[in-house]
């Protein structure tokens, strides 16, 4: 990992024209860092994140305040001795007038801090959510990139076909324009039909896999037009190194994969949402201090503490005091689909428990089986190999028929594409073992048999 984040970031850094030039392991890495996918994710764990800052905001000061300014006619006098009032030009003022109310609640009776820990929860959630969309991307990246490799692989074979053929079809015709009888009509239709038939699969490989690159930018997060060429001119060979062994397979899945985390966070996260659901209708009890100021010039200040007066005055206190917001029924309704979130979660768990081993051990069979199939198409492709050697040196000797050319070079050239398929097969395996053991590289299969 190491190795291959430090030859991506070499890269990179080089100028815009080189292309990138990235083995599998460095095309995951590529996708770890531009990946959309990621990016979507990661920017969940930020959002329940704020709510989890949100919920932890109910404990800290709320300040309410208004103020605001308007036109006053003059007022004299009071309720005692008589008021005037007089709307002259001269005799308008400012009246001005701010209130404040600060509070700090200070106690919810649980349920703020079980909404707490149900958002710290759905945060973990959120980051193993991440790292099993990293597993996914990384296997769907050695996907498109095997396939690729796949396609590129073919190419050669293809090319040795057709000039093969290309060189019997000229002998094939030479000979029947002569006359000689070696060579029919249908020989010769024959090797036009499988030129025809090569240039056509040729054609196949050539857009497999310019589709199948352009698949792999896409999922890596590049342009389109984006320069990037694998190491590899084909699928690599079986690897050396020895495969760890399904027991141990099993248990690093136990340990690594994302998906337990996902669930057992969504369990805490679900039960602790049950409960602040269920305290909802608890009061909430708070401290408050309240503070009000009123100023008109125009009007005379009432001295008397009986007669209230919104005009002049300064007003203040402090207070400690219980909130309650009843809903009986929709209190009764969030917790029960709450409850409910429980429910489904659990259910999930008693699934993931029969079927992410499951999936280990269908990758680990996988690549079992493969590889014993691997050798028998390598018996195969040595058979055909031969096969075609000798139908060709006897066709080129005139001791032989095209037909059995013909025949030969078929057989060669399917013994060929089977061997890549299986090939291909293998490395998938591997891929989905990968992730079927929540790991990201290509190294946390080496192990023990």
């Amino acid at each position: 990992m190491i190795h291959a984040a430090l030859a991506l970031w070499v890269t990179l850094q080089g100028p815009a024209s080189a292309p990138l030039v990235l083995d599998l392991d460095g095309c995951v890495a590529a996708a770890l860092q531009r990946s959309p996918k990621r990016q979507e994710a990661q920017a969940k764990v930020r959002a329940f994140s704020a709510r989890l800052a949100e919920v932890q905001a109910i404990y800290t000061p709320k300040l309410n305040a208004l103020g605001y300014l308007a036109p006053m006619f003059t007022v004299e006098g009071d309720a005692l001795r008589g008021v005037e009032r007089r709307y002259g030009p001269k005799d308008w003022g400012p009246y001005t007038h701010f209130e404040a109310i600060l509070s700090l609640p200070l106690y919810s009776f649980g349920r703020v801090e079980a909404g707490g820990r149900a958002a710290a929860a759905r945060v973990e959630v959120e980051r193993a959510r991440v790292a099993e969309a990293e597993r996914l991307l990384a296997f769907e990246v050695r996907r498109y990139a095997l396939l690729h490799l796949y396609a590129i692989g073919l190419r050669p074979t293809l090319r040795f076909g057709q000039r093969t053929l290309d060189a019997a079809l000229l002998k094939a015709e030479a000979l029947y324009a002569e006359g000689g009888g070696t060579v029919t009509q249908a020989d010769v239709m024959r090797l036009r039909m499988g030129v025809a038939t090569l240039r056509r699969y040729a054609e196949v490989a050539e857009v497999g896999q310019a589709l199948a690159l352009a698949a792999l930018k896409h999922t890596m997060g590049l342009a389109e037009d984006a320069p990037l060429r694998l190491k590899d001119a084909g699928l690599p060979p079986i690897s050396p190194a020895p495969l760890l062994s399904l027991p141990a397979c099993l248990k690093r899945a136990a340990a690594a994969r994302p998906s337990w985390r996902m669930l057992s966070q969504g369990e805490a996260a679900a039960l602790s949402l049950v409960q602040a659901e269920r305290l909802a209708n608890a009061p909430v009890l708070f401290a408050a201090g309240t503070l009000a100021m009123d100023w008109a010039p125009t009007r005379d200040d009432a001295d008397n503490p009986y007669h209230a007066d919104p005009y002049n005055q300064i007003t203040g206190g402090l207070a400690v005091g219980l909130k309650w917001d009843l809903d009986m029924g929709a209190t009764r309704a969030k917790a029960d689909a709450a409850q409910a979130q429980v429910e489904e979660i659990r259910a999930l768990r008693a699934f993931a428990e029969s079927g992410i081993p499951l999936q280990v051990r269908k990758a680990h069979q996988g690549i079992t089986s493969q590889t014993r199939l691997l050798k028998h198409a390598d018996a195969s492709l040595k058979a055909a190999r031969a096969w075609m050697t000798f139908a060709t040196a006897a066709y080129e000797s005139n001791t032989g028929e095209a037909r059995d050319a013909l025949e030969g070079l078929l057989a060669y050239l399917t013994a060929k594409q089977h061997h890549a398929e299986q090939l291909r097969a293998y490395h998938e395996a591997r891929a989905e073992l990968i992730w079927a053991m929540g790991e990201l590289h290509e190294g946390a299969l080496e192990g023990a048999p």
